[in-house]
């Protein structure tokens, strides 16, 4: 990556947009899966800011796992932080009552799509600009 404004710019923008999507899907796929097969409201989950939040902090640090460790570390420890992370603070700062199995269940998902969505969304994004600028050369 160069090193212009205008290439700094455009990975900030790419990574942002990476990371809401990867939050916010991730966040509503959770509420869908909980409502199709924990039996849990749709609405409890998918109308909490607080969740939506939680998924902006949990998917910037898929971010920044991804620009400081190789591809498989940075995999590994985003599923692990993508399930930890959300279990502790949804368990002790949103006070649900829902059994362990259940969060971890819950957060699983969240982890997988949320990361899958990122480095799609993350992907696409950077192929798009070398494209664009493997144009502009010819």
């Amino acid at each position: 990556m160069a090193g212009t404004a205008a290439d700094t710019a455009r990975f900030a923008v790419v990574e942002t947009i990476s990371v809401l999507a990867g939050a916010v899907i991730g966040t509503l796929a959770t509420a869908l899966f909980g409502w199709l097969f924990l039996s849990l409201g749709f609405a409890a989950i998918a109308a909490s800011p607080g969740f939506y939040i939680l998924g902006i902090v949990t998917v910037a640090l898929f971010a920044l796992f991804y620009a400081k460790l190789p591809g498989t570390p940075a995999t590994l420890l985003s599923l692990a932080v993508g399930v930890a992370l959300p279990v502790v603070i949804v368990r002790f700062a949103f006070d649900r009552t829902d059994t362990f199995g259940t969060l971890v269940t819950l957060e699983l998902v969240f982890a997988l799509v949320a990361l899958s969505v990122y480095r799609f969304v993350h992907a696409s994004g950077l192929v798009r600009r070398a494209a664009a600028d493997a144009a502009d050369r010819t």
